[in-house]
């Protein structure tokens, strides 16, 4: 720990800042996937989350389809960037 007390001396930059932000949304995007849409809704489909009158959509098993959704939302990890990076910066 030789290192770390006096690391933030010169106070939180906004780079490191923004990428650690968005380091954190994209590990939390990809954990969404893999766990809850390729495992939990493709893979075991219970039917508490499985929605009334879909019961037999093909799309709850298309791993496809939950990873174009994923993508779709991916320009969210540069804004979840920018402002989690902005708010940190302000705050330190």
């Amino acid at each position: 720990m030789g290192a770390v007390p006096g690391a933030l001396d010169d106070g939180l930059r906004f780079l490191p800042a923004a990428t650690c932000a968005a380091l954190v949304f994209t590990t939390l995007t990809v954990w969404d996937l893999v766990v809850l849409d390729w495992i939990v809704f493709a893979g075991l489909r219970p039917r508490l989350l499985t929605l009334p009158g879909t019961e037999g959509m093909g799309e709850y098993r298309d791993l496809r389809f939950h990873l174009v959704a994923a993508l779709k939302g991916s320009p969210l990890i540069v804004v979840m960037g920018v402002l989690g990076g902005g708010i940190a910066t302000l705050v330190a």
